[in-house]
């Protein structure tokens, strides 16, 4: 089973799955891709490339209206994350609340410093950090920190989280003010501390992440740069 999202929506999809019971995983390529694994119909996991789990599952859009689905049957198991029926619902209210908290935060990736123990302290924390170390799930501490944000309690410091990365550009790239300064030395917070526009470093990570560069994080990344470019641009 394969289309295309303008003419079948995901929701209609992955309740077509469900009522069939089905097995098999379904790949959405979209401006965000994610992957659903299903067993008899069920969710048992999935998620945006190599950031898998409830939390990226629930943070990919439930309603794109652009690009392709397919489902292939195969071997999968595991076991629900959730009845569908209720996990269907969690989702819905989360890629909703995800753009709520986003539109005030930026994206999990921000760093912020301030006074929001234990979760945020004056020597900065990004969101997803945070998360790591609280235990909580990201998007509980997102929310906490867009409340936090909005009663003065932390501030952005200006940095995210992928600024850790060290890049080479791609050779075949056309040469441009980005591509000259990924040298593979400087990581990407030091390429943009150098003056290269932050947004046009995100444009070419999201290109080149489209086009098939991979590395570990690759998920949480590309899910942090589109919100960025949403709501940071």
């Amino acid at each position: 089973m394969q289309g295309l999202l303008s003419d079948l929506p995901l929701l209609g999809v992955l309740e077509l799955i469900n009522s069939t019971r089905q097995t098999g995983v379904l790949d959405v390529q979209s401006e965000v891709p994610f992957t659903v694994a299903f067993v008899h119909g069920e969710i048992v996991g999935g998620g945006i490339l190599d950031w898998l789990g409830v939390d990226a599952i629930q943070a990919s859009p439930l309603l794109p209206t652009e690009g392709s689905f397919e489902f292939t049957p195969r071997g999968v198991t595991g076991t629900p994350l959730a009845p569908y029926g209720h996990f269907a619902a969690d989702w819905a209210r989360s890629a909703d609340e995800w753009e709520q908290v986003c539109a005030v935060i930026g994206s999990p990736s921000r760093i912020f410093q301030g006074a929001l123990p234990p979760l945020i302290g004056p020597a900065g924390r990004s969101v997803r950090e945070a998360a790591a170390q609280s235990g909580q799930t990201l998007f509980a501490v997102a929310q906490q920190v867009a409340t936090g944000l909005e009663e003065g309690r932390v501030d952005p410091t200006g940095d995210f989280a992928w600024y850790s990365l060290r890049l080479q550009a791609n050779p075949r790239a056309r040469r441009t003010t980005v591509t000259e300064a990924l040298d593979g030395r400087r990581n990407l917070g030091e390429v943009i501390a150098g003056g290269v526009d932050v947004r046009d470093v995100r444009e070419y990570l999201l290109a080149e992440m489209r086009a098939g560069l991979r590395f570990p994080g690759s998920g949480w990344v590309l899910r942090d740069l589109v919100w960025e470019r949403e709501y940071l641009s």
